[in-house]
């Protein structure tokens, strides 16, 4: 029997999750939930319906939770549904290849192409776009984002939190720090810390003590 899933986010990436869950066949495509305006009661996306947060208590024990947030706003919506006691599933897009060494935490999302190396370490909550590459022994710590076409190299710290941009390049041995932005092809060959935003090749900060994204 199928279990019904229902997407954390109504943005695009919602709903390039939505168009990957048809290569699920163990879930069925239940609707998205929504925490900010503006969305009315009854409204449809992709024929689904969209819920408000509140009504998560009245989802039976066959719901399950993914989110599909690219901000860090998610990370209310996520600690919220899990205070309401929904379970979250992890999704591994059938053609990407993870390595039988690797972990996954709770809550990821890995799509189309990705390819995990061995030792890698994901931690819960981690959405990872199409066509990434990650290499053996990584750790990408909770909240992060990993952007389409990235490639992070080997023996690699990524914080949490952290941002990857399209095709960002991240050389071996590399620690990038909590709350980061690493900008759309920008190419990291040195270790950066926590809440600074890095672009170029090769990338400089030319913010620190951002909030987040």
């Amino acid at each position: 029997m199928k279990k019904n899933l229902l997407i954390l986010g109504a943005g695009c990436i919602a709903r390039d999750v939505a168009d990957a869950v048809e290569d699920f066949p163990e879930y069925e495509l239940a609707g998205f939930v929504v925490d900010v305006p503006p969305y009315e009661p009854g409204q449809l996306m992709l024929g689904k319906p969209i819920y408000w947060i509140d009504d998560i208590p009245f989802f039976d024990r066959s719901y399950r939770a993914i989110c599909a947030i690219g901000r860090m706003t998610k990370i209310r919506i996520i600690q919220k549904v899990q205070e309401l006691g929904m379970p979250f599933v992890n999704l591994i897009h059938p053609t990407a290849r993870v390595s039988r060494s690797a972990s996954i935490g709770e809550g990821t999302f890995i799509g189309v192409s990705v390819q995990i190396g061995a030792f890698t370490k994901i931690d819960n909550h981690v959405f990872i776009n199409r066509g990434v590459m990650i290499g053996s022994e990584v750790s990408i710590k909770e909240y992060s984002v990993i952007s389409a076409g990235a490639n992070i190299a080997g023996n690699v710290e990524i914080g949490a939190s952290t941002f990857i941009g399209f095709g960002a390049m991240v050389l071996p041995h590399i620690t990038v720090g909590n709350n980061c932005i690493v900008g759309a092809g920008a190419m990291v060959s040195r270790s950066f810390p926590d809440r600074v935003k890095v672009i170029g090749h090769p990338a400089e900060i030319i913010e620190i003590d951002i909030g987040g994204f």
